[in-house]
């Protein structure tokens, strides 16, 4: 059995993706327009795109947990997990 990501996290990474792919060209437009009050709003929706995708992100990253049946395997995950973090620090 595998496991799979829950809709909610589903939608909000291709939210996340659609707010990308719409910042990066409004980014590269606004850039070239001389100081106008239409540039000043450009640049605040780039800048608030950027602030709801650096917030929405963690939602969006997790990832789904295994679903295994042996107590065993369970049991030697919750042991190996702290040993790999105290090894990387």
């Amino acid at each position: 059995m595998t496991a799979r990501y829950t809709p909610p996290a589903v939608v909000l990474h291709w939210l996340i993706a659609l707010l990308i792919f719409v910042a990066f060209p409004l980014g590269l437009y606004m850039h070239d327009l001389p100081l106008s009050p239409t540039k000043l709003q450009l640049y605040s929706y780039h800048k608030w795109i950027g602030i709801t995708v650096l917030l929405a992100w963690p939602g969006a990253r997790r990832t789904p947990r295994p679903r295994c049946r042996r107590e065993w395997a369970r049991c030697s995950a919750r042991r190996a997990m702290p040993c790999t973090v105290c090894s990387i620090c």
